[in-house]
């Protein structure tokens, strides 16, 4: 990003961020989600930094920050590009879901945040897919995929000649 860039994306960020410390319900989570999205529009990730500034203008911990952004998905604490979701449901599951569960957090060095190393991917669970008649299932990028390996799931996402 260069230097003007930079400027004004700071610009926005503030400009949002003065406009909801005048508002009198400002800690309400409503209007923090309202916050948090537009810092996203603006910075397409909600970082540290913004966190923090984002708890201040609020009048709230950053727990609650942070407890909010895990109610709402669309919320992102990363600039990750592909996005896994594993189905955790009683089908999937007894169909070794688990197993490839955590092998994937394995081979792509997925954090307990559920974002990799290189914060370039984001994993969660989902108790059901709603797909049960073809378990197991993972979505990947929002595709819902049957029966992958985790070989194929991991050249979704780093590209067909990587094997982590």
């Amino acid at each position: 990003m260069q230097s003007g860039d930079n400027e004004k994306t700071d610009r926005e960020v503030r400009e949002i961020l003065d406009y909801y410390k005048e508002l009198p319900e400002r800690g309400s989570q409503e209007v923090i989600v309202s916050m948090l999205r537009e810092l996203q529009d603006v910075c397409g990730w909600i970082g540290p930094s913004v966190l923090e500034e984002a708890a201040q203008t609020a009048g709230v911990k950053e727990s609650l920050i942070e407890i909010i952004m895990k109610r709402y998905p669309s919320l992102k604490k990363s600039p990750y590009v592909h996005e896994i979701t594993v189905c955790t449901g009683q089908n999937c599951a007894s169909r070794d879901n688990l197993k490839l569960l955590q092998e994937l957090r394995q081979r792509l060095k997925i954090g307990g945040d559920g974002i990799s190393q290189d914060g370039r991917i984001y994993m969660k669970t989902r108790a059901c897919l709603k797909q049960c008649r073809t378990t197991p299932n993972i979505m990947v990028d929002g595709k819902i995929y049957s029966g992958k390996s985790v070989k194929e799931i991991v050249s979704m996402v780093t590209g067909p000649d990587t094997y982590i």
